[in-house]
């Protein structure tokens, strides 16, 4: 009779250690918030399963300048071995937040109960002074045209009396990054005025060097009949504002140190 209770009494221990520190399909882990003088970063929904570890990261920009986060530079830190982070890089605006799903693959992730992540590739970026641009000219001259290290291509013309839609492709030759702002794109018509694109609202985006980006300027019917016919005159786009070049910062990394919240881990693997 005692060799049957001892024989019970040791398989529920063995139990028990199980429930505590067995293999679940998935593991949780407790979100973890640090704040520095650039930056607040979020990660949350952390989560290991058998093969990859995977999180959402969310970076909140405190600056008046851009902040962009190369994610390559991070590492994972699990059970002493290194491992690399698989995504892209975040650019985040002013004042903005971003935020994106990390993740690292491996065997048997679902074991892990702590780890380290080290937030490193944040850097401080600041925009230059706009370049100055020549007119382009509607109908097209020339396919091709520079702007310090920008080089910008025509992919579409089209110029009609109800729309008139310019595709262009851009190429960034310099270091770092270059920034396009597309809705910054106007147009002077015959009667002397500058009219905006109609892209009034499209985002002003990065291009690294040797990565070809494409926007658009679009202008619809023209008021002012056939003076401001966009099929029969001369339209001369400015690009005033819409090129700047930038300088970087790195910024000094950060640590998270990650554990496992055992008690959603259990409730969610019933």
């Amino acid at each position: 009779m005692k060799k049957m209770r001892s024989l019970l009494q040791t398989l529920l221990l063995l139990s028990s250690f199980h429930v505590s520190y067995g293999q679940y399909e998935k593991v949780y882990f407790k979100d973890t918030v640090i704040e520095t003088d650039q930056a607040r970063i979020v990660l949350d929904n952390v989560v290991a399963v058998a093969k990859e570890l995977k999180f959402r990261m969310a970076i909140t920009n405190k600056t008046e300048d851009w902040l962009l986060y190369q994610s390559e530079e991070s590492k994972f830190e699990i059970n002493g071995n290194t491992q690399s982070s698989n995504d892209k890089y975040v650019l985040i605006p002013p004042r903005d937040t971003k935020s994106r799903v990390m993740r690292t693959l491996g065997t048997n992730m679902n074991s892990i109960r702590d780890f380290k992540f080290l937030c490193n590739g944040l850097k401080l970026v600041k925009l230059t002074a706009p370049l100055e641009a020549p007119t382009f000219r509607l109908p097209v001259s020339k396919n091709e045209f520079e702007v310090g290290n920008f080089k910008i291509a025509v992919l579409k013309n089209e110029k009609t009396t109800a729309k008139t839609d310019v595709k262009f492709q851009i190429t960034y030759k310099g270091d770092g990054l270059g920034f396009v702002s597309p809705s910054k794109v106007s147009v002077k018509m015959p009667d002397g005025n500058l009219y905006a694109t109609i892209h009034s609202k499209a985002e002003t985006f990065a291009v690294k060097q040797n990565e070809p980006k494409n926007f658009s300027a679009t202008w619809e019917r023209m008021t002012g009949g056939s003076a401001n016919d966009m099929q029969l005159v001369e339209m001369l786009i400015h690009f005033t504002g819409v090129f700047q070049e930038s300088k970087q910062t790195d910024l000094k990394g950060v640590q998270f140190t990650m554990h496992w919240d055992d008690a959603m881990t259990v409730g969610k693997n019933k």
